[in-house]
Order: structure tokens, then sequence, then C-alpha cells
């Protein structure tokens, strides 16, 4: 990944550019992991400087997405909500035990949420249900139903968003919401993605390795349901795509 994008790692707002011009990017996921205590501790004031950067750098819809440190994530969430009242930012993410702070500051100022609930149908439902009774509009939930990578128990994965869809499809509108996945977060913990050739000569070319795993993990969740799909390598982004517009109308275009 860092041969593929270059020096444009060192700059999110130029990044994020590329994506969408040379990629196709149709949204941009912005990871604030670096205000997390332990990797980085940057501040919220730094986190809304760096969305405001992407944003006026891009004209495609936004995630923001935190991390599991709950106290930071949600100072750092609220001040980014705050500062850029109206976007319509999707941030990413709220739980079952930590939605409240987050929710009410999508509320205030005109943004939506991704739920996340671990790989459970019940727990999924639940939480909508509880972002309904705060008054959070059913159209602005995104499900986040958890993920693995391909070998890492994806089949478990698949199965449960397959329930998911159908069940909406049948009529039960608490879980008719969207779905977002993570396949290039989840391939990029494990092995297979990143283990250097020498290391495992076996199991060939690097670059090939990590491209054809992540594609081979988001193809499987785009056809369990999957309506967004944040991914990290870019080709493995654009066969996707290309993947999709195949499936629309027979044309693998761009």
């Amino acid at each position: 990944l860092r041969r593929i994008y270059g020096n444009v790692l060192s700059d999110p707002a130029k990044m994020a550019r590329a994506c969408v011009d040379k990629y196709g990017a149709d949204l941009i996921s912005v990871r604030l992991e670096g205000t997390h205590p332990e990797k980085g501790n940057r501040s919220p004031e730094q986190s809304v400087e760096l969305v405001k950067s992407v944003l006026k750098a891009v004209d495609v819809p936004l995630i923001i997405t935190g991390h599991n440190n709950f106290d930071r994530n949600n100072e750092v969430m609220k001040a980014v909500a705050q500062a850029c009242a109206g976007e319509n930012l999707l941030l990413n993410w709220v739980e079952q035990d930590n939605y409240r702070t987050i929710a009410g500051a999508a509320l205030a100022y005109g943004h939506a949420l991704v739920a996340q609930s671990p790989i459970d149908v019940n727990i999924g439902k639940q939480l909508n249900i509880l972002l309904s009774n705060m008054d959070v509009k059913k159209d602005q939930i995104i499900m986040d139903p958890m993920t693995g990578a391909t070998g890492y128990g994806i089949e478990y994965t698949y199965s449960v968003m397959e329930r998911i869809r159908l069940t909406g499809l049948k009529g039960d509108a608490l879980l008719s919401a969207p779905m977002i996945v993570s396949p290039g977060q989840e391939c990029a913990k494990v092995k297979e993605f990143k283990a250097p050739e020498k290391d495992f000569p076996s199991w060939g070319n690097l670059d090939k390795r990590a491209y054809s795993w992540e594609l081979a993990t988001a193809l499987s969740l785009l056809y369990a349901g999957a309506g967004i799909l944040i991914l990290y390598h870019p080709e493995a982004a654009l066969a996707t795509k290309k993947t999709i517009f195949k499936l629309m109308d027979g044309k693998a275009r761009i």
C-alpha cells in the first residue's frame, strides 16, 4: 500500500483527492486512530482541522471513523460533529454500550450514524431500537454487523448479514438499514495480507496476494448485502466497483 499510494500517505487531504480522482471512490473514510491515547493522543482540535481539510479536498461524502477508547472517541466525535455541522457526516461508530453521546451529537448537528453490533442480528436490531428511541431517524442509520477477513470467520459474518438483509426485505423496518463493512481494515489484521514473501515464499507475490485477499473478502460481503465497503487497496476497490456495475447492467465500467 505504501508503494501504491506513495507520498500522499503523509497528507490525508491529498490522499482523499487521489482516491476520488484516480480510483473512483464514492465515499472517503477518515480514520481518527491517532486520537487514541496510546496511538498518538492527538487532540479534538487537530481532528477537526484534519476533517475540514478533507472536506475541502473532495466533494464526496465522508465517513468519520473512530476507535474503541470510548471516552476519547466521544470527545473527538462530538467536536468534529459540532465543527462540521450540516455536512451530513457518517459518524462511525456507536454500539450498545456507547451510543448516547455520539447519537446526541449527530442529532444536534445534522449527521448520520453507523450502528455496530458484534455479528448478532438481535443486538443489531436492539441498537437500532435504542437509537430510534432517541429520535434518530431510520434513514440516518447505517448498520455495521462487524466482519472478518477471508479465512477468519467470514462465513459466519456473511450468514448473519444475509439474515439481516432478508429480514429487512420481508418488512422489518428496524433491519432494513443499509450495511457498511470494512474489508480493508479486517484484511490488514491478518498475516496473509502483509507477511513478507521471504518469510512465506510459497504464498506468492505480496502485491498480488494482498490485492486478492482484500478483493475476495470485499466481494463475499458485497454478495451478502453490504451497501458501503471501506477498502484499503485501491486496485481491489476498482475491481469491486467494476463488479458492482457488472451486477447492475452487465457492463464492468468505472
